[in-house]
């Protein structure tokens, strides 16, 4: 073997090793930390980890040890059971990530719906096991009727030269539409907040200026970042309204220096409900907005190598599609990298399994 492939091994164990430590924790996580549980949407992250669980400790390492081998050490049986798993826990990735997409749209969009309807964990489960059966409906047949065709021994691969009338298919229902919906469902997601949080914003400034004297706001165009605060007389009370997005905490300052917060007016609790709403929604989708992103960029060189080579085969070289295969098997060791990178309560589950406090409460 050459320089590359000795490489691209070690980097392939390295991938599978970091993968499997990492979505194991996911798992954990998960397990032990009741805030983790009780979020019904964190189930759509279980269900990745698992297929990424899957992906390391059967994809990756075959595919290391076929091109380790030079052919297929194994029968054809297991052949067939690396093939199945490979992609089939690839395009339930996707699914996955599908749905999570329009779960975040339809919240967006419809939020009365969303709380309405879609409030239990059988709903989200509902939800994973229609993205199980979508695998089974499109790349079952594939995947069959190439076993029974050109079962080899020494050989085992799915080729788009053997299985041309499902190549198109496998990448428009598998890769190319799911990829679709996914970006218009974000692109969407993104326009609705950008929305709510400017007119989140237009409706609580004028509340805030209309604590100035004689209740007038302020004028158009000047700063409401920060509210000065009212200067008092002797014996007189002193309101210091703080940041805008903290308009509803404002304090009383009373004369001989003492502070206090003024009782909660219904209007007040009603901004921070819909401020303390806003912050949760943002949150998750900057969460989700790296997976789709780090999904896109992974991915996006075995798309491009499987649609070239159903155009023009035996053009892409072995080495690129080795880089590919790698590329998009980085993509399971990355998110729960990305969990950890945009989710407090992540972190600290994942500090708690690290330092070995994870039965503590």
């Amino acid at each position: 073997m050459t320089p590359f492939f000795w490489g691209f091994i070690v980097i392939m164990w390295i991938t599978a090793a970091a993968t499997l430590f990492g979505n194991i924790l996911v798992l954990l996580a998960f397990a032990s930390d009741r805030k983790l549980g009780k979020i019904n949407f964190n189930l759509y992250i279980v269900n990745l980890a698992i297929t990424d669980i899957c992906v390391s400790a059967i994809g990756m390492p075959l595919f290391a040890l076929d091109l380790y081998r030079g052919s297929w050490p194994f029968d054809q049986v297991t052949c067939a059971f690396w093939i199945l798993m490979d992609w089939g826990m690839t395009f339930l990735s996707i699914f996955t990530l599908v749905a999570i997409s329009v779960d975040r749209y339809w919240a967006a969009c419809w939020p009365n719906s969303y709380r309405k309807l879609n409030v239990t964990k059988f709903r989200t489960l509902v939800t994973i096991a229609i993205a199980w059966l979508c695998v089974i409906l499109i790349w079952v047949p594939p995947w069959l009727k190439d076993r029974l065709t050109y079962s080899e021994p020494g050989t085992c691969v799915w080729s788009t030269d053997n299985n041309r009338e499902y190549v198109l298919f496998v990448a428009i229902a598998g890769y190319h539409g799911p990829s679709f919906i996914m970006i218009f469902c974000y692109v969407k997601v993104y326009r609705v907040m950008q929305r709510s949080s400017t007119k989140f914003v237009s409706k609580i400034a004028p509340a805030v200026g209309s604590s100035q004297p004689g209740g007038s706001s302020k004028p158009a165009g000047s700063s409401v970042a920060k509210q000065p605060s009212i200067q008092p007389s002797a014996g007189t009370s002193t309101i210091h309204t703080d940041d805008l997005s903290k308009a509803d905490q404002s304090t009383l300052t009373t004369s001989d220096g003492t502070s206090k917060k003024p009782a909660p007016t219904t209007q007040n609790v009603a901004q921070q409900k819909k401020q303390s709403q806003m912050t949760k929604e943002r949150r998750l989708f900057v969460s989700l907005s790296y997976i789709l992103i780090a999904y896109l960029v992974t991915w996006s060189p075995f798309h491009i190598t499987f649609d070239i080579d159903y155009f023009k085969p035996n053009v892409v070289p072995f080495e690129w599609y080795c880089v590919a295969y790698l590329t998009s098997y980085g993509n399971s060791m990355l998110n729960p990298i990305l969990y950890a990178a945009s989710s407090h309560d992540f972190r600290t589950a994942f500090k708690r399994i690290l330092t070995c406090k994870i039965f503590k409460n």
